[in-house]
């Protein structure tokens, strides 16, 4: 199966012309299961594998009560709701695991049934999570067995050296599948770095006491204190948060994690606070987003690969309205609000006074790429913030790329 990147480009895709490549094993599996999901041939299928489908109790959903069947396909389960009027197929549905709302049910909606050549097609199909619609497809125009020229359907000999299998058993569905619907997927076998390129997750050292979590595509920043640890960002998946609560327990035996702040709520970012939470762990979030966090602590996560299910809805969840300073009587670390950015309500910016060093999070990725000539929005939104909070930073990490000067970024106020 041929596979490009977006703009989260892979090494064997940037040195691929045309920039394509065999997908990952990730992906495959995941294309997979939707291709046969959305795949008209599929009631054919149930038919010719009897042993395969079972019944389950009718599924309620707005109020409509749909009989329904299971049918098992590897590890896979989908559930084929029919209406109850037509007979035929109203939603096909898996239950996945989700980042941040755990667990939730993911549909095809099946509509506007039209007959093409003498077949019932569904003309509009619509993805929905937990009920909401994420995705909608219309067709227009259709045609049963229409010829196919035989070269598109011929694999390059480039994609058959190495191309990787369908991964099995824990494939994160929703992040590879969200990624893909927003535009930046990275298209690799590990949810966060390019596995061709990278031997994976690291600690860097910034300063003393100070580690960057890097040799991903999203970044974490450590700080020690007396007794402690603070930890800004839990990013992708509890897989990644199990990696850096083992890489800090060696590094620093005896020192937990106390507070981890999130700088915002979208799910790249935060999609791994459980890890954290698990482990007792405050959140420590921006002004407006602590409700958010306690709907999400409080959603069930039994298909959570990665984490044990537990009650985390007590977890302490502290809300920053301006500026908040975690200290133990040698070392403070600072969150701030910034405010008028372009990028989420309640972002939080770090800062490590005695490293001069400050933490951003998308509105810049220091190190990924050239300054602009003047300032953006979220760039200018960062300037300003920095100037409100009255902090002197010679540095900023990034939870993207890497770390960089702050002083040309300031340079450009005003142009």
């Amino acid at each position: 199966m041929e596979g490009i990147d977006s703009n989260a480009r892979t090494k064997q895709s940037l040195e691929s012309k045309p920039p394509a490549h065999a997908v990952s094993g990730l992906r495959l599996a995941a294309t997979q299961r939707e291709l046969r999901r959305n795949s008209s041939l599929l009631l054919l299928e149930m038919l010719r594998n009897p042993e395969r489908v079972s019944s389950t109790a009718d599924v309620t959903v707005g109020g409509v009560a749909y009989p329904a069947v299971d049918y098992r396909v590897g590890d896979q389960t989908l559930t084929v709701l029919f209406d109850g009027g037509t007979g035929l197929p109203a939603r096909i549905r898996t239950l996945d695991y989700d980042n941040m709302w755990g667990d939730v049910t993911y549909d095809l909606v099946l509509s506007d049934w039209q007959t093409v050549d003498g077949v019932r097609v569904a003309m509009t199909r619509t993805y929905e999570l937990n009920g909401r619609m994420v995705s909608e497809t219309k067709i227009t125009s259709a045609k049963v067995n229409g010829a196919v020229a035989s070269d598109l359907l011929a694999i390059p000999d480039t994609f058959r050296t190495g191309a990787s299998k369908p991964a099995t058993g824990a494939v994160p569905y929703r992040w590879v599948l969200r990624r893909q619907f927003i535009g930046i997927y990275l298209d690799s076998d590990a949810p966060s770095y390019d596995t061709r390129a990278t031997s994976g997750l690291r600690l860097v050292e910034l300063a003393p006491g100070v580690q960057h979590a890097v040799g991903g595509s999203h970044n974490s920043l450590i700080v020690e204190m007396r007794d402690h640890l603070v930890v800004f960002d839990a990013p992708v998946t509890d897989g990644q948060s199990n990696w850096l609560l083992g890489a800090v327990k060696a590094k620093y035996p005896g020192k937990p994690v106390k507070y981890l702040v999130l700088t915002h709520h979208h799910m790249d970012h935060a999609g791994g606070l459980r890890g954290y939470a698990a482990q007792g762990a405050t959140l420590v979030v921006g002004k407006g987003t602590a409700v958010h966090y306690q709907r999400v602590l409080a959603s069930p996560f039994t298909r959570n690969p990665d984490l044990t299910a537990r009650d985390l809805s007590r977890t302490t969840i502290v809300e920053v309205a301006d500026k908040h300073v975690l200290g133990d009587g040698q070392r403070e670390v600072h969150a701030y609000v910034l405010d008028n950015n372009p990028h989420a309500d309640g972002l939080l910016i770090g800062y490590a006074p005695d490293a001069k060093l400050g933490f951003a999070t998308d509105i810049w990725s220091p190190g990924a790429g050239p300054l602009p000539d003047k300032l953006n929005p979220a760039l200018a939104a960062l300037v300003a913030g920095v100037k409100k909070a009255g902090i002197a930073p010679t540095r900023f990490a990034g939870g993207h790329g890497s770390v960089g000067d702050y002083a040309p970024l300031a340079a450009l106020e005003g142009k």
